[in-house]
């Protein structure tokens, strides 16, 4: 279905109609990875591994239809691609999976208006601060909660507010379950006995015994949980602020909140090439220990030179909200410009989590931009 879908939406490009062909991006960011992993569970099954990694590689679909002087209609179709393989691991079987996937409508002074599939505002507020985010075994996601794509969401993203460089972003994402009289959602259909059935012998004549058979069971049902997800961030002049907050996105009452920020030291007439992060999140699993998470970050642009270099360091306690389950990782890496579309990549990372494991990770590769 998703290579369908896909499809289809390449053949929007051929269309030639008054309305406006969509603008057509996306990425290619191949690397090959080695792995050392020290198991710390009670199997000590260290292992090793070299692979190729697609890294958030992706295609999209984009564009806009004027319906009003004022408003106009706005979608995207962007699907991730597994440049290496021809299926991936991440929920379905198929090569292409989808991204941030919407229509909506956009007014001049009112926002905007989006239903679809789509990054929660909670993981939008941490901005450029994650300085690997593109990289799947070292992004932040790798260590903290909050990163997360939902399904059946309907978001609305403010203007500009007048006068200030801030944004409102609001999503909910709602739970379309199967509902009975009491309003409460079908967990698990209920199944119908199934009688005892007659075994016969090789004759087909003789009964020589019975099966079990098995006892009807009713449904299961659950309270209707939509999941509401919200960020409020300033960005302007080099000075970004995002303040994010999520509910029910990992189940019935769970919550967390997230504060990040970033600084262009070049537009503050300090360090020119130098940009700053910093992140700091608490997320409720609705356990007895909160997920606390911290990072540090930096990026630096080397003069005139094509050569970037990045440093991230990230620390978690209680991750996933299991009890003294603290998890710490440092990352190195550089980049190379060979000019505006195509980039190299080097990155080293070590990832450590408490009587999980220690994994060391070395990578570079290409990316490739359109």
């Amino acid at each position: 279905m998703k290579k369908i879908a896909l499809a289809s939406a390449i053949a929007l490009v051929s269309i030639t109609a008054a309305h406006a062909a969509p603008t057509v991006y996306g990425k290619v960011l191949l690397t090959g990875e080695y792995t050392d992993v020290d198991d710390k569970t009670a199997k000590n099954d260290d292992t090793s591994s070299t692979k190729l990694v697609s890294n958030s590689s992706r295609i999209g679909f984009k564009g806009e239809d004027d319906l009003t002087d004022t408003t106009k209609l706005v979608y995207q179709l962007e699907y991730g691609i597994d440049v290496d393989a021809d299926s991936n691991a991440r929920k379905t079987n198929q090569q292409f999976y989808s991204r941030n996937t919407f229509i909506g409508l956009a007014h001049n002074t009112m926002g905007t208006l989006l239903a679809g599939r789509h990054d929660t505002p909670f993981k939008l507020t941490k901005g450029s601060v994650d300085v690997f985010n593109d990289y799947d075994n070292v992004a932040l996601g790798k260590l903290m909660a909050g990163e997360q794509r939902v399904d059946n969401v309907i978001a609305y993203k403010s203007p500009t507010l007048v006068g200030m460089p801030v944004t409102f972003l609001g999503a909910v994402s709602l739970d379309e379950c199967s509902k009975n009289d009491d309003d409460k959602c079908v967990a698990t259909p209920a199944v119908a006995a199934v009688a005892p059935q007659a075994i016969y012998d090789v004759t087909g004549k003789n009964i020589i015994g019975y099966t079990k058979g098995t006892p009807a069971k009713p449904a299961v049902y659950r309270d209707k949980k939509n999941a509401y997800s919200a960020m409020v961030n300033y960005d302007q002049n080099g000075v970004y602020i995002g303040l994010g907050y999520d509910n029910s996105v990992y189940g019935k009452d769970t919550s967390g909140w997230r504060l990040a920020g970033s600084v262009d030291m070049g537009k503050m007439n300090m360090v020119d090439g130098l940009t700053l992060g910093a992140l700091y999140q608490d997320y409720d699993f609705n356990t007895d220990d909160n997920e606390k998470s911290w990072l540090l970050s930096g990026k630096y642009k080397i003069g005139a030179t094509p050569w970037a270099v990045k440093a991230q360091y990230i620390d978690t306690s209680n991750q996933n909200g299991v009890k003294d389950r603290d998890a710490t990782e440092v990352a190195l890496g550089a980049e190379y410009s060979f000019n505006k579309a195509t980039k190299g990549h080097l990155y080293a990372a070590q990832i450590d989590t408490d009587n999980v494991s220690d994994r060391t990770i070395v990578g570079g590769g290409l990316e490739y931009k359109f």
